[in-house]
């Protein structure tokens, strides 16, 4: 058994991302040991697994203990039979990356965007690179000033793959829900630990409801900018057999394209609930 006496979690930054060591992810946790990731989880966003050789079954079981598993609305992972394998899928890379090298949360034109994801790396560009970076969404709402605040908190916005799809290559070959679309308060409060996030993102947001274009492609983009700040990121370096755990509802993430040859990684899933804005 894994234990809390043998995990070490050191935090990368103030604000984003730490490093579990002393745990193997192919044994069963303590309830000690797990409560130890959820906490540092909800408090840094991203937590990392160096060298975990992890079957499909055990990311699985791995995963099951943040949440009920589910699969990616818009991945071809949701055609599969709903078995916990089913959850956990490949991901090589695809329409050149264009899709993932944006700022993002994971499928937020979902109704329930995913609470928790994980990925894995099962192989790496043979000349480096590749690095996928991570942000804190708390950390860019709290550092903005109390009038954008005050306006933002009660904004919605329009979520769908609109701006997707033609980072595809023009192609949505294994892609479904193109059409679904759905409306997300710009401002999540985080279900679990009750704190505000700023909740758009360059990639599925594509609009403010109730605003101008002019209004809303403004605000959006100054959101944006504000939420790529080196002050709320951090940037890791993957290693083969790498396992990153982190949450979707308050940590957005980025996938370096400065690379050439293959990169798998392996994907796993939790569901989530709609989301929540300060004012209901």
């Amino acid at each position: 058994m894994a234990t809390v006496n043998r995990i070490e979690i050191r935090p990368i930054t103030p604000v984003v991302g730490a490093v579990a060591s002393g745990v193997d992810l192919r044994e069963a946790l303590d309830a000690e040991g797990l409560a130890e990731i959820r906490r540092s989880l909800l408090e840094k966003g991203v937590v990392f697994f160096r060298g975990q050789d992890l079957t499909r079954e055990q990311v699985a079981k791995f995963m099951s203990q943040f949440g009920p598993l589910g699969t990616d609305p818009f991945s071809v992972a949701a055609l599969a039979p709903p078995t916990p394998e089913a959850s956990v899928h490949d991901m090589p890379t695809y329409g050149n990356a264009r899709a993932t090298a944006v700022w993002h949360m994971d499928s937020t034109l979902a109704p329930a965007p995913a609470a928790f994801l994980s990925l894995r790396a099962l192989e790496l560009p043979p000349s480096g690179g590749g690095d996928t970076c991570w942000g804190s969404m708390y950390a860019a709402y709290e550092t903005l000033s109390e009038p954008v605040k005050a306006m933002i908190d009660g904004l919605s916005a329009e979520h769908s793959a609109y701006k997707t799809l033609p980072l595809l290559g023009g192609s949505n070959t294994g892609y479904l829900q193109e059409e679904m679309r759905n409306i997300h308060p710009v401002v999540r409060v985080h279900p679990e630990t009750g704190r505000k996030a700023l909740f758009v993102n360059e990639l599925w947001t594509e609009s403010i409801v109730g605003l101008s274009r002019h209004e809303s492609d403004s605000i959006l983009a100054m959101l944006w900018k504000h939420s790529m700040s080196p002050k709320f990121t951090m940037r890791w370096q993957w290693q083969v057999g790498d396992l990153a755990l982190w949450d979707n509802m308050a940590f957005q993430h980025y996938a370096v394209r400065d690379y050439h040859g293959n990169r798998v990684l392996q994907k796993a899933y939790v569901q989530g609930e709609r989301p929540r804005g300060p004012k209901g």
